[in-house]
C-alpha cells in the first residue's frame, strides 16, 4: 500500500511540475498592433525606381512574442504613387499597391524602455493600375524576401503603449519575361528600401 501511495504522490508531482511549465510558457506569450505609416521607394536602376517616384501608405500589423524574445509577425499595408515618367508606364494610370509583410522576429532589450527588433521574412504584393482609356485595371502579383530592424520606444509606464520607427529592404520579382535578359530584368526586379512609423498597442 505504501508502494503505491509513493507511486501516486510521484505521478501527482510531475503533472503539477508538468502544468506549472505549461502555464509559465504560456504567460509569457504577447500581443500586440501595430498602425503604421509607411513610405517606400525602390534603389538601383529598374522600371519602379525610374517610373514611380515613391509609394506611402497606412496600414495594420500584428505581433506574438511567443518564446522568449522570439515572435511572429504580419503587416498589411496599402500604398498609393506618383507616375514619374508616364512615357514608361504605358497606358496605365498611377497604380496602388496591396502589400503582406510575413516575418520572424528577435527582440533585444537596450534599455527598460527602449528595445530593438531583427526582422527577417516574406513579401507579397498585388499592384493595380487603371487603363488610361477606362476599360478596367492592369494588376500582378509579386514576392520577394523582405529584412530589417525596429527601434521601440515605450511611452508609458505599465509598457502597454509603444512608438515604432522602422526600416526594411523588400525583394520585389514580378517575373516579367523577354527574349532581352537586360529588358527582362529591368521591369522585373527591384529592391524596395521603407520607413515606417507605428503606435504599438501590447495586450
Amino acid at each position: 500500500m505504501r508502494k503505491y501511495g509513493t507511486t501516486f504522490l510521484l505521478l501527482i508531482s510531475i503533472l503539477a511540475f508538468s502544468q506549472k511549465r505549461k502555464q509559465t510558457w504560456t504567460e509569457n506569450v504577447r500581443f500586440s498592433i501595430d498602425p503604421h505609416f509607411k513610405i517606400m521607394t525602390a534603389l538601383g536602376d529598374n522600371f519602379l525606381k525610374e517610373s514611380i517616384g515613391y509609394f506611402y501608405g497606412f496600414g495594420l500589423g500584428a505581433n506574438a512574442n511567443i518564446y522568449k524574445n522570439f515572435g511572429l509577425g504580419v503587416e498589411y499595408t496599402y500604398f498609393l504613387a506618383n507616375i514619374k515618367r508616364p512615357e514608361l508606364f504605358g497606358y496605365l494610370g498611377a497604380p496602388s499597391m496591396n502589400n503582406f509583410d510575413w516575418y520572424l522576429f528577435h527582440k533585444d532589450k537596450i534599455t527598460d524602455n527602449f528595445f530593438i527588433e531583427e526582422l527577417l521574412g516574406y513579401s507579397t504584393y498585388r499592384m493595380k493600375s487603371p487603363y488610361l482609356s477606362g476599360s478596367g485595371n492592369f494588376s500582378e502579383g509579386n514576392g520577394g524576401i523582405n529584412f530589417g530592424a525596429k527601434a521601440i520606444y515605450t511611452i508609458d509606464a505599465e509598457g502597454f503603449q509603444q512608438i515604432v520607427f522602422g526600416t526594411r529592404l523588400n525583394f520585389y520579382n514580378a517575373k516579367i519575361g523577354n527574349q532581352n535578359p537586360d529588358i527582362a530584368d529591368f521591369y522585373s526586379n527591384a529592391i524596395l528600401l521603407n520607413f515606417s512609423l507605428a503606435y504599438r498597442f501590447n495586450f
